[in-house]
């Protein structure tokens, strides 16, 4: 019997598969517990085009990301804060601020967490942040924080 593996089974297939198994194997293990399922054509087709659209998904998110990492080496983003003396801030410029700012002055709409300020920005003058935008891209941004 052909099955279209669900899920991976150690030592039979991997997630994706298609594979001819015993009937008794398909019918009292592999079913039940939801690891696969009878592999017709139409059921073939549905996972090949699933497969297919998740693939042009990360292509699209991949192009994307190197569209915005080319959008943010020439962009500086410039954030006012309170300070005390010697240019010292009260508090600190946070990777929520420099995100916010970067929508308001770019238009580029990026999640906080994506923005890591390490250390965090205690003083005035430029800085440099890191923006993680794909697992495989990761961009400098240019931060100067100005006194209000």
């Amino acid at each position: 019997m052909r099955v279209l593996f669900l899920q991976e089974v150690t030592g039979t297939a991997k997630a994706g598969d298609v594979k001819e198994v015993a009937p008794g194997y398909a019918r009292n293990y592999l079913f039940p517990k939801h690891l696969a399922v009878a592999a017709d054509d139409r059921t073939i087709e549905q996972v090949r085009q699933r497969e297919e659209a998740a693939r042009r998904r990360a292509e699209k998110a991949l192009t994307e990301a190197r569209d915005i990492e080319r959008r943010l080496r020439r962009i500086t983003v410039t954030l006012y804060a309170k300070t005390g003396e010697g240019g010292r801030l009260f508090g600190s410029i946070t990777n929520a601020d420099i995100a916010q700012q970067l929508k308001r002055e770019a238009g580029i709409d990026l999640d906080k967490r994506k923005v890591e300020v390490e250390p965090p920005i205690r003083s005035l003058g430029p800085h440099e942040v890191t923006v993680q935008l794909h697992s495989d891209i990761t961009a400098t941004l240019r931060v100067v924080v100005a006194a209000q």
